[in-house]
């Protein structure tokens, strides 16, 4: 949204998947579990990826999440660690702070006025972890369909982690991208 704010010739199409409002206040604790491992050294592949299925961020468990945790982690001294750079997802974070706080008034909705290019909004139909609401709830996509005209919401049964790899997701994107 900020490109299209800043250098909007440079935006033909626009995807958000599961963040384009202010998230509910909640749905910070299990992001900031998240986070928290990065920096950590574990003993093991394994001893990273059972915290991880601890933390319960991905409800149904496949081969292709053991493949995606493993792929992340890299070897150090007593163990392993994740390759995601802490400092910068902890940037990343403080700009979210500062742009996606919770409420009306939140610095993201001025974003939505420079969108005039077709949009597409994936929004997860779970929870982020049941009982910790949502980073993008029903009625936040539902203000930024209203307030960009160019803008599609397609609800996807999925959370906010599980999302990208969700089927319905994919061929969403396919067809916005397909079509003129």
């Amino acid at each position: 949204m900020t490109c299209a704010q800043l250098e909007p010739s440079r935006v033909g199409r626009l995807v958000l998947v599961d963040l384009a409002g202010s998230p509910d206040q909640r749905a910070a604790v299990p992001v900031v579990a998240s986070v928290s491992r990065l920096g950590a050294v574990y003993p093991s592949a394994q001893a990273a990826i059972a915290l991880i299925k601890q933390i319960g961020i991905v409800p149904e468990w496949d081969e292709y999440w053991d493949r995606y945790f493993t792929y992340e982690l890299r070897d150090v001294d007593g163990g392993v660690t994740a390759s995601s750079d802490r400092g910068a997802v902890l940037e990343d974070l403080g700009y979210g702070n500062a742009m996606y706080w919770p409420g009306p008034d939140a610095p993201v909705h001025a974003l939505w006025t420079a969108i005039t290019v077709p949009a597409l909004v994936l929004r997860a139909r779970r929870e982020i972890l049941p009982g910790f609401g949502f980073i993008l709830p029903a009625a936040e996509a539902e203000r930024f369909a209203a307030a960009v005209p160019s803008a599609r919401v397609v609800e996807i049964d999925a959370n906010h982690y599980t999302i990208t790899t969700h089927d319905d997701s994919i061929a969403a994107i396919g067809a916005f991208l397909r079509t003129s």
